[in-house]
């Protein structure tokens, strides 16, 4: 009996294509941009869900300090408009209303204008960055005074 080296292949094999494999990661590719595209978008709402809520232990720290001294804190002399971890603003609030000035409020470059007692009026804003909209919005206590007396122009009241 003779031995040959020929290799026998079964006619009746199947396997992919090359062309099936390259559609199979094209789809692969899409399906994955479109979960890293939602992550984006949910990341995005988590950081400004964060931020809101800085605002709003910022604003309760105000509220407290009002109830205390009957006024707002304000700002120092010149045009008023101090960044949010400003040494005024922190020696008025932290530790007795404030554990510590939210730090991504700081990062942000967010803004506090307190006019105090001045004039009668006790009114203090904060002009705040949201990454959602990429732009500034205003909150605080007369916050249709902000764009009449100049206090950052007039960026849309934040709402939250």
């Amino acid at each position: 009996m003779k031995m040959s080296n020929t290799i026998y292949k079964n006619p009746y094999a199947k396997g992919f294509t090359l062309i099936e494999l390259l559609v199979v990661i094209a789809i692969i590719g899409v399906l994955v941009t479109i979960v890293l595209a939602s992550l984006n978008s949910a990341r995005t709402k988590g950081q400004d869900a964060v931020r809101i809520a800085d605002v709003k232990s910022l604003e309760a720290a105000l509220e407290l300090y009002y109830n205390d001294n009957n006024t707002y804190p304000q700002s120092p002399v010149g045009n008023g408009d101090v960044i949010v971890g400003d040494a005024t603003l922190n020696a008025a609030l932290v530790p007795t209303y404030l554990g510590g000035i939210p730090a991504v409020l700081v990062a942000d470059g967010d803004h506090y204008y307190g006019v105090g007692n001045s004039g009668g009026t006790n009114q203090y804003g904060l002009l705040i960055y949201t990454a959602a909209s990429n732009g500034w919005c205003k909150t605080g206590v007369s916050t249709s005074d902000m764009s009449t007396n100049g206090w950052w122009g007039s960026p849309p009241v934040c709402n939250f």
